[in-house]
């Protein structure tokens, strides 16, 4: 095959000089002047940013053109250990804001010691978070060291979420969670709280506020960890790799812009798993506040549909067309697929919120917006007042009809088009604004509880002394057993651990279960 011509026109010295500058020309062997972008020759490279402190490395240049720094940064593989353990520190500070987890843990003894990420070990929830970097978690062998980590953390009774970068996919499709590549550190919590709270290891109203915030609430945390743990370099490495992101955003933004003629993109269109829809608005919350850089000012104020004073205007009626479509909707995958259950009751609450806020300063909303809502079939500006008999009524309905409690409702579920699952969280939620009569007919409901962990636990207890009855010992297996019976062992394992020692009803009672089959709790 004949050579390439080298021309002006693919000369990686002409059309790549800040990468050409980074040619470590000396240890390769030949000059950029000689190279292509596309070339398929693998050269060494310096890092443009610590070239006295980090290590060169071998590439191929046609593998560090084009988009390349949009996803890998500089290419520099102490940069991106670096800037991936900042990623993780940041997104750990965050999610520390609304779990318990423990700082200074960093180990777990399965059948050796396991490092990892993230521990919450508190009640009966025994959690392990995993970050996975794009950079290091996609090839073959670390999909497959990182599945067997799993396992063993699993088996010895932990419950593992692997949170993974875009553009890695799911290692275990039930628990594991997708964020954005190079997300911002509250965007990827935010996420990552949302499919905990799916999971039923997380209360859904502690995700749902933490998005509403819509801002980190635990960067001081995460500067001082960087600083302790990786050193103020990472902090320099972060910022490149943000700005990078950042560029990467708003190329998108033009693309979108040229194409839908508005720049005012849906959560749903996303770029490297990053949703468009929510950096935009966080661009135009920036600027309102006077605290988008200068520089970026600029170049959105160059699309010619940007705007940051409308931001509301036009999000309001891009959202309420999706709400209303939920709205109409009968078919329930039609509802989702109008607008995420989740997202029309932030939207919608948000709102409200708004416009209490507007109200008590002597304002209101836009006429045609006032209009415009009340169209919405079942719409309510009160919907723990006015509309609260109507759905207790509704909820009566679903037992006498399906002949199931409200106990078994789970957090997320529908009902003829109704979300019963939100209904009951949210009651649960705001008790203490519920009038005494409301109280009172959730109560009448059957299966009702204000406390379902509480209950929760009856269960089990219910299921362990069952186990018993039926098998003449209280030693559910947890490697041979089933799901049910597995579940079972681990409850039965960290309730010894935590109500050893302890002198109440719950303690008394798996006490005395236990001594009728020759046990004993300490």
């Amino acid at each position: 095959m004949a050579s390439v011509q080298i021309t002006d026109q693919n000369r990686l010295s002409t059309v790549k000089p800040d990468l050409a500058a980074t040619l470590d020309a000396e240890k390769s062997g030949i000059t950029a002047d000689e190279l292509t972008v596309g070339a398929s020759r693998k050269v060494w490279w310096r890092c443009p940013d610590f070239p006295d402190d980090h290590d060169g490395w071998e590439a191929v240049v046609g593998n560090r053109t084009g988009g390349f720094r949009k996803r890998y940064g500089t290419g520099c593989p102490d940069c991106r250990l670096v800037k991936t353990s900042a990623q993780e520190l940041r997104l750990k500070a965050e999610l520390s804001t609304v779990l318990p987890i423990d700082p200074s843990r960093g180990a777990i003894r399965t059948t050796r010691v396991e490092h990892v990420d993230m521990v919450i070990e508190a009640d009966s929830l025994r959690l392990v978070l995993e970050f996975d970097g794009s950079y290091f978690h996609g090839t073959a062998d670390s999909r497959r060291k990182d599945s067997m980590k799993s396992q063993r953390l699993r088996s010895a009774g932990w419950t593992v979420v692997r949170i993974r970068e875009d553009p890695l996919s799911l290692l275990d499709s039930a628990y594991d969670v997708v964020v954005g590549f190079v997300a911002e550190p509250e965007e990827a919590a935010a996420d990552v709280l949302d499919h905990l709270a799916q999971l039923g290891l997380v209360d859904a109203g502690a995700a749902e506020r933490y998005r509403a915030l819509a801002a980190p609430q635990g960067a001081a945390t995460a500067r001082e960890w960087i600083r302790e743990r990786i050193g103020e370099q990472a902090l320099k490495i972060e910022y490149t790799a943000h700005n990078d992101a950042w560029d990467s955003m708003f190329e998108a933004l033009v693309a979108y812009a040229a194409d839908a003629g508005n720049c005012y993109p849906t959560d749903d269109v996303a770029v490297d798993g990053r949703s468009l829809g929510r950096w935009s608005r966080k661009q135009r919350g920036l600027q309102r506040q006077g605290r988008l850089r200068p520089d970026r000012v600029e170049r959105l104020a160059a699309i010619p549909t940007w705007s940051s004073g409308t931001a509301h205007e036009a999000g309001f009626w891009s959202r309420y067309r999706a709400y209303l479509r939920r709205a109409e909707a009968t078919d329930p995958d039609e509802r989702e697929k109008a607008m995420p259950g989740r997202e029309a009751t932030v939207w919608a609450n948000n709102l409200r919120s708004r416009r209490e806020d507007l109200v008590a300063h002597g304002r209101d909303l836009p006429d045609d917006q006032l209009k415009a809502l009340e169209e919405i079939p079942g719409w309510s500006w009160a919907p723990f007042g006015d509309s609260h008999t109507a759905k207790v009524q509704l909820m009566q309905q679903f037992v006498t009809t399906t002949g199931r409690s409200v106990a078994s409702i789970k957090q997320r579920e529908e009902w003829n088009g109704h979300l019963i699952g939100i209904w009951l969280n949210s009651w649960r939620t705001n008790r203490g604004r519920l009038l005494d009569s409301q109280k009172v007919d959730l109560e009448a409901l059957a299966g009702w509880t204000w406390d379902q962990r509480g209950d929760q636990w009856e269960a089990m207890f219910r299921q362990l002394t069952d186990f018993g009855t039926a098998h003449g010992q209280l030693r559910p297996s947890l490697p041979l057993g089933s799901e049910q019976e597995r579940t079972l062992a681990r409850w039965k394992r960290n309730q010894k651990n935590r109500l050893q020692g302890r002198d109440d009803a719950r303690a008394n009672a798996l006490r005395a279960l236990l001594a009728r089959y020759g046990e004993e709790l300490a």
